[in-house]
């Protein structure tokens, strides 16, 4: 019987715009691809409160339409309290609804998602560089 291995993984992303969503999945995969990764799970998050991570699909209108959501739900203009020390209430507001972390099968060394699923990094503070976390538990 194999070991269990666990190895650690970050890189940044260096938004541009304020509110966007990036496709990270790539970065992910080529680093299970190094590590040759087998079969396993992938803990990945983001360390921010003002940007989430998601699993959907990558397609530019439905980004348009998760970030149109977002500030519907949570408008940056709105009467929220923290607006008062740093205007980005909206943000910490997604995050909390959208979440910050996905756990996610690994097999034969690909994270096993469905035909469109991607995992996508939520801007809703930015620009800024945003760090994104995988941890490996597998074999």
């Amino acid at each position: 019987m194999s070991a269990l291995r666990v190895e650690s993984f970050s890189f940044t992303v260096r938004t541009t715009k304020r509110f966007d969503v990036i496709d990270v999945t790539q970065q992910i995969q080529n680093w299970l691809s190094s590590i040759k990764a087998a079969d396993g799970i992938a803990l990945i998050s983001v360390p921010h409160t003002t940007a989430s991570l998601t699993v959907n699909e990558s397609e530019a209108g439905l980004k348009t339409d998760i970030i149109d959501a977002a500030t519907s739900l949570f408008n940056p203009q709105g009467p929220w309290k923290h607006n008062m020390i740093d205007d980005n209430a909206h943000a910490h507001l997604t995050s909390v609804f959208i979440g910050s972390s996905q756990c996610l099968p690994v097999e034969g060394g690909r994270l096993k998602l469905g035909t469109w699923q991607r995992v996508m990094l939520i801007e809703m503070d930015g620009p800024r560089t945003r760090t994104v976390e995988v941890k490996y538990l597998g074999l």
